[in-house]
């Protein structure tokens, strides 16, 4: 009989960090479950980890990869899957234990939408954290959702969201292993699309609790070694995220039926891509220039002045002083009281009340 739930975990480098992110899953209040363990040709012990879960526990599957990147590692794991729903998880991270159960009675409630769940990279709020009897939702309908896409961190992962395998597999998506970067964007940009083209009255809904433990001490992990691969070329990264601005604005179309603040979100979101990608380019004025033949980059630079927004990367962008984007990326790290105040001073007409 098949599982409600498949699991998909890619297993890379984390030996270490595996025998925990086992340990997670077993403890899962809900246990109609399987787990697919993807060994992309792990060169320490992952991969005799993974066998031993599996001959201890028939609801772990593996399958052994030679090494071809996380994107691949996850489409092989969603092509076994069994299940009616997937849930992703990185091997040197953990899930809290009634994960699977309140994702699932989220869905039950409401079967026209997809279920999401905040997550946590302190150990402490993670060791701490308590779960109320009715737990906090946030909803996310098609003209709010553009707020859901300017917290990245929320958009972007696959490890926070359940997933119907019908619908993947109707519509034929999977991870792009030809993408250098946001393969983690494109997958679930692909999703919604055909979750709201088939529902345009449905949601999102969010479950505000961090459910899921971020662990960012790992980094030889798939996903950390992959990402970090894929950002030497920082010229690139750069282009890509005014790239990604313009996929945003023809998927939810113009930014102007939007309320100011929701779009601040997606401006600052690229702007401070941007900025990162320029502190590790070894000319970053060379960079800055080819930026401004963009756009997009000027379409950002229009609406700050329309709506009187003061982005301090932007001033120095304008400027074209990659020094000034270096000095106050610097400042975000070392300041961030200072940093922050600068941001609500900047913004303050459109933060207002």
């Amino acid at each position: 009989m098949a599982p409600t739930v498949s699991i998909v975990v890619p297993v890379y480098k984390a030996e270490a960090y595996l025998p925990a992110c086992l340990e997670s899953i077993l403890a899962q209040t809900f246990t109609d479950w399987e787990c697919i363990l993807v060994d992309d040709g792990s060169p320490d012990g992952c991969g005799a980890i993974c066998d031993e879960a599996a001959r201890r526990d028939g609801r772990f599957r593996v399958v052994h990869l030679q090494n071809g990147g996380v994107s691949r590692a996850r489409n092989t794991g969603m092509e076994a899957a069994r299940g009616e729903y997937c849930v992703f998880a990185d091997a040197d991270d953990r899930i809290h234990p009634r994960l699977l159960e309140l994702a699932l009675a989220e869905q039950r409630r409401h079967p026209r939408s997809l279920i999401g769940w905040s997550f946590t990279s302190d150990p402490a709020a993670w060791e701490g954290l308590e779960l109320p009897a009715d737990p906090p939702v946030t909803r996310y309908g098609r003209w709010e959702l553009l707020g859901f896409f300017a917290d990245r961190v929320l958009f972007n992962s696959v490890s926070n969201k359940l997933f119907r395998l019908d619908v993947i597999r109707e519509k034929g998506l999977c991870f792009d292993v030809s993408m250098r970067s946001s393969e983690d964007y494109d997958f679930f940009n692909q999703v919604w699309k055909a979750y709201f083209s088939a529902c345009p009255d449905g949601e999102i809904r969010l479950l505000d609790l961090p459910l899921y433990y971020y662990n960012q001490a790992n980094a030889d992990s798939i996903t950390h070694t992959t990402g970090a691969a894929h950002s030497r070329d920082f010229s690139a990264y750069c282009r890509e995220q005014l790239e990604l601005y313009a996929q945003t604005q023809a998927v939810f179309g113009p930014f102007e039926q939007y309320p100011a603040r929701d779009v601040l979100s997606v401006t600052n979101a690229t702007l401070n891509s941007i900025a990162f990608g320029l502190c590790n380019i070894p000319h970053p004025h060379r960079e800055i220039r080819r930026l401004w033949q963009l756009p997009e980059m000027r379409e950002i630079s229009r609406w700050h002045r329309r709506h009187r927004a003061h982005n301090a990367y932007l001033f120095f962008l304008r400027l074209r002083w990659a020094g000034g984007v270096r000095w106050w990326f610097r400042v975000r790290e070392t300041r961030p009281a200072l940093f922050a105040t600068v941001y609500h001073l900047g913004y303050r007409n459109i933060l207002k009340p």
